[in-house]
């Protein structure tokens, strides 16, 4: 089953463009995530569902 469906993906360039999206949406997540000044970010973003609200 695994050559079957590997056998049909014989365009070499169409996996290199896929891997390359790839890792660029991967380096990409991960400049996001570990930029400078992101931990104050994510620390709001942890607590909100902690927050209470006024509703009144």
């Amino acid at each position: 089953m695994k050559q079957l469906a590997l056998s049909q993906y014989n365009n070499i360039y169409l996996i290199a463009i896929a891997l390359f999206l790839f890792l660029s949406v991967f380096i990409g997540a991960v400049f996001m995530i570990y930029r400078k000044g992101s931990k104050k970010h994510y620390d709001y973003l942890s607590q909100l569902p902690l927050r209470e609200e006024n509703l009144t």
